[in-house]
């Protein structure tokens, strides 16, 4: 299913990012997608199960999330990390941080595949 993907920062991905960047709680604090029910029922997604986000840039693993505030259908919102990294523009205009802000186009399909720590991701991405 086609969606645009918004990303930015939340107060869950902050408060992981102070306990440690190798904790669990940091991967479901911002291996995480949020998206409202009506998509996800489109979708056949439920809380907590995995998709695969597709962009130009890239693909990652994520869990899904209904929204708790009201959002657009077909947007979708992936907090700052390293799992948004792997597909938002990776171009940082000499400022060493990945474009993150404008919808991105991407495609978004259930998966059986498993959300990686942030270890596993970083070496899957270096490795690939």
């Amino acid at each position: 299913m086609k969606f645009m993907l918004n990303t930015g920062r939340t107060i869950w991905q902050g408060e992981a990012i102070e306990a440690g960047k190798n904790l669990e709680l940091y991967k479901n604090a911002a291996a995480v997608c949020y998206m409202n029910a009506g998509d996800m029922l489109k979708l056949g997604v439920r809380d907590g199960d995995t998709i695969e986000v597709t962009s130009e840039y890239g693909n990652v693993v994520v869990s899904v999330i209904t929204t708790k505030e009201e959002a657009p259908a077909g947007m979708i919102f992936i907090p700052m990390g390293p799992w948004a990294n792997r597909i938002v523009l990776p171009d940082t205009e000499s400022t060493a941080m990945p474009s993150y802000k404008g919808p991105i186009a991407v495609d978004v399909e259930k998966t059986d595949k498993k959300v990686l720590i942030m270890t596993e991701l970083m070496r899957q991405s270096y490795l690939e």
